[in-house]
């Protein structure tokens, strides 16, 4: 699931569509940003601080309705954060700015362009 739409339509229904927009507008831009973050943080191995960063844009996706983005944090979070799962940890960053397309794609269908 990409979106979740109950979420959407929430926000939508109490603070209008200039304010959804805008709160996907910064938290698409703050996911962008975590992305290049992640990628210098697994260069120098600092994995408490990638789970940390994606823990922290997670909860911002998931406030959003951005459930496909919340489910790829959640998942590089979890990967810092066990050992034996560090090594797949560059996959799912690099498939990060993936998921934040398909998610922009989805909420264009919605909202037209973000």
């Amino acid at each position: 699931m990409v979106l979740n739409a109950t979420v959407i339509e929430e926000i939508r229904e109490a603070l209008g569509d200039d304010t959804l927009r805008g709160f996907l507008v910064r938290v698409l831009a703050e996911v962008e940003d975590t992305s290049d973050t992640l990628r210098k943080l697994l260069a120098v191995q600092d994995y408490a601080m990638v789970a940390a960063t994606a823990h922290r844009t997670a909860g911002s996706a998931a406030s959003v309705g951005a459930a496909g983005l919340h489910a790829a944090l959640k998942d590089i979070e979890n990967a810092a954060r066990k050992a034996e799962s560090v090594s797949a940890l560059p996959g799912l960053v690099s498939a990060l700015p993936g998921h934040t397309a398909q998610t922009r794609a989805a909420l264009a269908e919605i909202l037209g362009p973000i």
